[in-house]
This record gives C-alpha cells, sequence and structure tokens, in this order.
C-alpha cells in the first residue's frame, strides 16, 4: 500500500459524502462546518433518443422544458430538444432525425429508472418524450439509445444550504491549501460547477508559495 503523500495544495474533487471526513479531519472551523446536517444528494440518469420524428421538424417545445414534480403521466423531469438546441448537431443528421434528452431523478425521491433494464429505460423514455412533446412517437422510430448514470449529481436546494457553503468557504480561506470542487458546493449544473473547479484550481495554485497544507 502506498504510505501517506504530502501535497502543498489539495484539491477536493470528490461528492460531499467522501470529501466532509477529509475536510473534519483537518479540525477548527472546517471540521465543524464538515459535520452539520448537509443534504443528501441525488442520483440522475440521462437517457438520450435518437428519432426518426418530422413531427418534431417543428420544434414543438422550442429547446426543451422542465416537468413539474407530480405531472401526472410523466416520470422525467426535464426534456432538452438537443437538435433543435444546439444548430451544429442538427447539421450532422439526416432529414427529419432528432436527437431528445430526459432526465430523470429528484433529490428527495426515488429514481423512476431504477430496477428498469436500457431497453425499459428507453421506451419510458420515448413515451414521456412523446407526451411533453405532444406528437405520436412509434417504438419502430428510435434510431439509437443511450442511457448515462450521474451519481451524487444533484446538490438538494434545502433550507440553509447558501448559509452552508458560505460558512465552508469561509473555514476555508483560513486553509489556503485546501480547496473543494463539486454540485455539493457549487450547485447543480455545468454552468455552476466548472466556473467553482476553476476558481478552487486558482485558489491551490497561488497557495504553492505558502507552506505545506495539513
Amino acid at each position: 500500500e502506498a504510505g501517506p503523500i504530502r501535497a502543498r495544495a489539495v484539491v477536493l474533487a470528490a461528492p460531499a459524502a467522501a470529501s466532509r471526513p477529509l475536510l473534519a479531519a483537518l479540525g477548527g472551523d472546517l471540521a465543524a462546518v464538515a459535520a452539520e446536517d448537509w443534504p443528501t444528494p441525488a442520483t440522475i440518469e440521462l437517457v438520450t433518443l435518437v428519432l426518426d420524428a418530422p413531427s418534431l421538424d417543428a420544434r414543438p417545445r422550442g429547446s426543451g422544458l422542465l416537468v413539474a414534480r407530480d405531472t401526472p403521466g410523466v416520470a422525467a423531469k426535464a426534456l432538452t430538444h438537443a437538435s433543435a438546441k444546439w444548430d451544429w448537431l442538427a447539421e450532422e443528421l439526416p432529414a427529419g432525425r432528432h436527437v431528445v434528452r430526459l432526465s430523470y431523478g429528484r433529490a428527495g425521491s426515488a429514481n423512476p429508472l431504477a430496477g428498469l433494464d436500457d431497453v425499459a429505460a428507453a421506451d419510458l423514455a420515448r413515451r414521456d418524450a412523446a407526451l411533453l412533446l405532444g406528437v405520436e412517437l412509434d417504438p419502430s422510430q428510435v434510431v439509437g439509445s443511450a442511457r448515462v448514470p450521474w451519481t451524487d449529481a444533484l446538490s438538494h436546494a434545502a433550507a440553509g444550504q447558501a448559509d452552508r457553503v458560505a460558512r465552508l468557504r469561509a473555514a476555508l480561506s483560513a486553509s489556503p491549501g485546501v480547496a473543494v470542487a463539486g454540485a455539493w458546493v457549487a450547485g447543480t449544473g455545468l454552468a455552476s460547477v466548472v466556473p467553482d473547479a476553476r476558481a478552487a484550481a486558482l485558489r491551490v495554485i497561488r497557495a504553492l508559495d505558502g507552506p505545506v497544507a495539513r
């Protein structure tokens, strides 16, 4: 087994469940914040469908939509009409072919795809897409599908979450050789996570002129 590794700076680019015990081991304010009641993250799954569906040429829902919780008959929480959203993708497809992506899984709720194999998950996504887009989509119109799970993907917007993150960042400011990255501190979506991760990287780079982080 590898022994201890000393580093001048560390970025904890891991989910909360893995990062919080490491922060707690540093003691002080970091340990106190790590011990707080952080929300349990959710796992989401993305199902992408390639469809031969000229009825979607009119882009009936624009680039996509969000689905309200407990919407009757729909298990998905969001739909992206990818070939309507990105022109470069539409240009790669033959006439009448479209790509849609559906998202499943909400914080605090069971994943509706749990226990389904890939074929069943794709069929559920097809039915959801038909309802959400307001068009008929027969199984024969599905040219291809892909299913991707993202564990610890959603940081539940629970009461006090913004204050918890603020306290964590304040505690980290006293330990310049340690930074954290991930949706559990940055919020959901690449637009939140990527800039925050870059800021964390810059923070530890600046700390390289200081003492070894302990």
